[in-house]
């Protein structure tokens, strides 16, 4: 096998990290796709970190349509792949989108080898080798799309033949058409203007074909998360205007993997992921603690003492929420939607080349209501000069100590 090494190259958060577990402890292994037509490692390491604010990359492995290998955690890292589920879960992700794309022979052979040997080297059957579907809590999400039981039969003898390949796509009929909505299965000239156009812009739909498919759809998904309107995957008027106006960062567009994009019903489940934080002798301590901290206000030294129990008991209070001092389930999903208070002004920040990242960025884009990114792209300069104009201050689109305080009151 050809497996890369990039657990120390990958993009991670500065102040955020997966706690760790032993070997013994997992008893599964979940095999994912990335739900898009290309991808890679590092750009899902950057989308997990700068869009979603996990501590790194939510796989343990990635497994390139060449059939090379990316091991990005140790195995006892207990990253973010499978809610409810990553304490006893190795994750791999095969790159690709198999509803629409076929598995590629170098890419199959390369999976079905390192399950094997993970299988071996942690003693797991066969039959706990789960696509991210079969997990509790996610019959709703087609990941891997391809037939798990074929996949179990590979593992059990190589040679089986994939089942459930998508069917061959539509022949488009050529015409002139002008609609005001556009939508997966349609076709026409107007679909052919809207490839050219997102190709134009760097967010490659696939082929020119003037068909309305799962590629388009993807690119269309891409655009709207970049240009912070609704992501639906629908042309209408909003998605149309965007697409006139849209200025390309010279930036390529990520390939992050949507499998692991937070849902509304993936909140119970990733709360519960987390230790139970309390007040206890010795005390606790960790990165997790430290999370905890910055959110509720309290000294961000990592241990959970008594000022880090009276404020969260006081964040409780704010949240009508039992009131213990604990930091459970339910107290974990209240943090997980409040604001962290803890990045404090740090640096100018400008438009430069390379884009300034980091968690002040993300910061300050949250503020003026844009995703985000943690990327100081055109887009949050925009918004900044705009919030300089609202407050009467210098507008030079350039977040100094005076837009800092405005910004935060602070």
């Amino acid at each position: 096998m050809n497996i890369i090494d990039k657990r120390n190259s990958l993009a991670s958060s500065s102040s955020r990290s997966y706690r760790r577990r032993s070997r013994s402890a997992i008893r599964n292994i979940a095999i994912h796709h990335s739900a898009t037509t290309s991808g890679s490692a590092e750009a899902f390491a950057r989308y997990h970190v700068n869009q979603l604010g996990w501590p790194g990359i939510g796989y343990h492995y990635v497994v390139d349509r060449d059939g090379s290998i990316s091991l990005c955690h140790d195995l006892e890292v207990v990253s973010y792949h499978v809610g409810n589920s990553n304490s006893f879960v190795v994750g791999i992700c095969m790159v690709g989108d198999f509803r629409t794309q076929s598995l590629p022979d170098a890419q199959r052979q390369s999976v079905i080898n390192l399950t094997r040997s993970l299988m071996r080297d942690l003693n797991i059957p066969v039959d706990n080798v789960w696509g991210h579907i079969e997990f509790p809590g996610y019959s709703w999400k087609p990941c891997p799309s391809i037939s798990m039981q074929s996949f179990r039969n590979w593992l059990r003898e190589d040679g089986a033949e994939l089942t459930g390949r998508p069917a061959p796509t539509a022949t488009y009929v050529a015409g002139a058409r002008q609609r005001n909505i556009l939508n997966r299965g349609d076709q026409g000239d107007d679909i052919r203007a809207l490839q050219e156009r997102l190709d134009e812009l760097g967010f490659l739909p696939g082929p020119i074909d003037g068909i309305y498919g799962p590629q388009t759809a993807d690119a269309v998904m891409r655009f709207q998360r970049a240009a912070s309107i609704t992501v639906d995957g629908i042309v209408g008027p909003q998605t149309r205007a965007a697409l006139r106006d849209f200025e390309p960062t010279g930036e390529q567009p990520e390939h992050g993997s949507p499998t692991d994009e937070p849902d509304h019903r993936e909140e119970m489940y990733r709360s519960e992921t987390r230790r139970m934080l309390r007040l206890i002798s010795p005390m606790m301590r960790g990165a997790d603690v430290q999370e905890v901290q910055q959110k509720v206000g309290a000294a961000t030294d990592g241990i959970f003492g008594p000022e880090t129990q009276e404020r969260v008991r006081e964040f409780q209070r704010r949240e009508g929420i039992s009131v213990d001092g604990i930091v459970g389930p339910q107290t974990w999903r209240a943090l997980d939607r409040a604001r962290s208070t803890g990045v404090g002004y740090q640096r100018l920040l400008s438009v430069q080349t390379p884009y300034l990242r980091g968690q002040d960025v993300q910061r300050v884009q949250r503020a003026l209501n844009l995703t985000g990114d943690g990327i100081y792209g055109p887009q949050t300069e925009r918004a900044v000069r705009n919030f300089q104009r609202s407050e009467a201050i210098t507008v030079d689109g350039i977040v100094g100590p005076q837009t800092w305080r405005r910004l935060f009151n602070e």
